[in-house]
């Protein structure tokens, strides 16, 4: 079925409206009520947080706070090491001029040169300790020098401040198991001595120090502080600070004298990303593209039926959406795949008006997965049941698998869990007691539809029943054909079933011309072989004619009319050519003596083409085993492609034969043998 421009015309306005619908209900949703505050005056209500955003002001506050938290860094000078290293050689050189002067001095006389030496080269000892020194015998002397020198090293070599260089002396001392020793006596006298020479050897880093607090500063920064969605910002009676005021701002609810231009901008990039997204899928999804303007018009307006409600349900919960709804009907019209794509489009489109809420987006990805697999699978039985109660269950299983992993409060997790079950109760009930208008609005085919078409007690199938026994009984051998081949290949396996019962209707009228019909007698051999061509080929036309008068869908309608394609009875055709050659005449054209219908539009129609032409040839060849089924089908079903009836059905190689093995699958079953009763 070709598109013609006048329906890529329409389509193209449908989308353009309900893109501009959809912006505008978006951006009506998600723009927040604005206040006329400013900084100092008096709030005179409760403002919270319509999203999470981050708090720059104490943001900031954490980082100069982290920033002056920083302790500053002291570093180890080598300068200060060598000067105190060579202060204590410095002393005991002094100490030990001295000492070689009391041989040829007084003694008070090297006391006072000694104390005056130490003090010019800027040490601080007691004149009791300088006594100490002198009087010591020279290998006492000799070990504290020794091991002054040693510590000196050995303090040094960690970094020593003020605080600590009393402890670092005093431990470095006791350490050296001084007291083991025939000298402990002069334990104290090497601590006082390095005390008082020694000084810290740790310096002020500047540089480092800044680093460091740069560090701790751009840390805190890079972890803002964030307020969550719902928070107060302000209460009401408060005064708005300029903290108050810039959260405000922050978050767009100070009112501006002009339009919020940007704001809409951001609403459209949004929402046009994502429609293009889908144009793009569009024009590469055939199915899409053969739906007519009646039902693209109607997907349309329900699409944005959830759009609309959520500009106010969004307000209770961010699991109030009945997108769900949307879901039910599109799969049900156009698919389970482009119903999962048109369901996460919308889903994404109201995404804004939830606050981006990932909940939100993770309990209905899961309901659409659940909704599109039941809707597409259009089973006959407890349909609308296992439609109302499995996507409940799943979304409430989802919302509380979300709510446990999140550590959610019972509050939130009971509130949740009510929202998303009842808001998808609703939905899925309303879908199904609504499909009757669908059917009625765009003469679809629900499950529903063709669950009741289905039944025995349809006028139509009585009247084949009573009138066409012949008929009735084959059209139950292709809708079994049919159903197994649409099963294996991922098509409408119940319209198929459905659509395969009507499909020869129009035999009503000469049901005796039909050679399931006969028994015994054939009329055609009392008639012209054109009029038996025209009574063959008009069954279509007469199908379609009541198919019509008794308000069957136009999907099983087109099936009517494709189910032949515009091919023609070979048989009657080499007849007529026989006849002609007897009679001197030229053939006849070929193309007298096709049906009036086209060649298959879709997966299902072709699938009942060949399931008819399969089920009749095979009967007419009278074949009883599995394996010469099998190369007839492929023969029966090798001159469809070849006489280019399957060029429209979107059929791939790989469908053609899942299909043909299907069909050998049921008639394998009918060739069974059975064992042999006793009479």
């Amino acid at each position: 079925m070709k598109i013609t421009s006048k329906q890529k015309l329409i389509t193209t306005i449908v989308l353009f409206l309900t893109t501009v619908l959809t912006i505008a209900m978006v951006f009506y949703a998600y723009l927040p009520v604005k206040y006329n505050l400013k900084p100092g005056s008096v709030c005179d209500t409760d403002i919270y947080a319509p999203r999470k955003f981050e708090d720059e002001f104490e943001t900031e506050k954490k980082a100069i706070l982290a920033k002056t938290s920083v302790e500053a860094i002291f570093v180890r000078s080598d300068s200060i090491v060598a000067d105190n290293v060579d202060k204590v050689n410095t002393f005991f050189t002094l100490l030990d001029q001295a000492r070689k002067m009391l041989g040829e001095n007084e003694f008070d006389y090297v006391l006072d040169y000694l104390m005056k030496a130490v003090a010019d080269d800027g040490i601080n000892i007691s004149q009791d300790d300088a006594i100490e020194y002198l009087n010591m015998t020279s290998s006492a002397f000799s070990f504290i020098e020794d091991k002054a020198v040693t510590l000196t090293d050995i303090i040094m070599l960690d970094n020593v401040s003020l605080d600590n260089l009393g402890d670092a002396v005093n431990s470095a001392i006791d350490n050296a198991n001084l007291s083991s020793s025939s000298y402990f006596v002069y334990n104290n006298l090497l601590k006082r001595t390095l005390n008082s020479i020694l000084t810290p050897n740790s310096v002020f880093d500047s540089l480092a120090t800044a680093q460091a607090q740069d560090n701790a500063y751009n840390k805190a920064m890079s972890e803002p502080v964030y307020v969550d969605k719902g928070a107060l910002i302000v209460a009401s009676g408060d005064i708005v600070t300029q903290q108050i005021y810039n959260n405000l701002k922050e978050v767009e609810l100070i009112r501006e004298d002009d339009f919020d231009w940007i704001f809409l901008i951001r609403i459209t990039v949004y929402c046009l990303i994502i429609i293009l997204s889908f144009v793009l899928f569009f024009r590469n999804a055939t199915s899409l593209k053969k739906t007519d303007i009646k039902l693209t018009i109607i997907i349309a307006v329900t699409y944005l039926i959830p759009v609309a409600v959520a500009i106010y349900l969004s307000r209770f919960s961010s699991l109030a959406t009945i997108v769900l709804y949307f879901t039910i009907i599109a799969t049900t019209y156009l698919g389970t795949r482009n119903g999962v794509i048109l369901s996460l489009v919308s889903l994404l489109i109201m995404w804004p008006m939830y606050g981006f809420e990932a909940e939100y987006i993770f309990v209905y990805f899961v309901g659409i997965i659940v909704c599109s697999v039941l809707a597409g699978a259009k089973s006959d039985r407890n349909y609308s049941a296992s439609l109302v109660i499995f996507p409940v269950i799943c979304v409430a299983a989802a919302s509380l698998a979300y709510s446990f992993i999140n550590n959610s409060t019972r509050n939130d997790l009971i509130n949740n869990l009510i929202w998303s079950s009842l808001v998808t109760l609703i939905s899925v009930v309303f879908a199904v007691g609504f499909m009757p208008i669908y059917e009625m609005l765009t003469d679809g085919v629900s499950p529903i539809k063709l669950i009741t078409l289905s039944q025995t007690g349809n006028p139509l199938l009585k009247r084949m029943f009573v009138e066409c026994p012949g008929t009735s009984q084959h059209s139950i051998m292709v809708s079994n054909l049919a159903e197994s081949a649409a099963e294996a290949i991922g098509a409408d396996a119940l319209f198929c079933k459905v659509a395969s019962y009507y499909h020869d209707i129009g035999k009503l009228r000469d049901p005796a011309f039909f050679t399931e019909n006969q028994n015994g007698y054939n009329p055609h051999d009392g008639i012209e072989v054109e009029q038996s061509v025209q009574i063959i080929t008009d069954h279509v036309d007469y199908g379609v004619t009541l198919a019509e008068k008794n308000k069957l869908p136009d999907a099983i309608i087109k099936v009517i009319r494709e189910h032949h394609g515009d091919t023609y009875p070979k048989f009657f055709y080499v007849k007529a050519c026989k006849k002609a050659q007897e009679e001197g005449r030229p053939e006849p054209s070929v193309d007298d003596f096709r049906y009036h219908g086209s060649v298959p539009s879709s997966k299902e129609s072709a699938i009942i083409m060949l399931a008819d032409t399969c089920e009749a040839a095979v009967k007419s060849a009278k074949i009883n085993n599995k394996d010469d089924a099998e190369k007839f089908i492929r023969k029966l079903v090798k001159e469809k492609i070849s006489e280019d009836q399957m060029k429209e059905s979107e059929l791939s190689f790989s469908d053609i034969e899942k299909i043909i093995n299907s069909f050998v699958q049921v008639y394998s079953g009918m060739f069974h043998e059975r064992i042999l009763y006793p009479e």
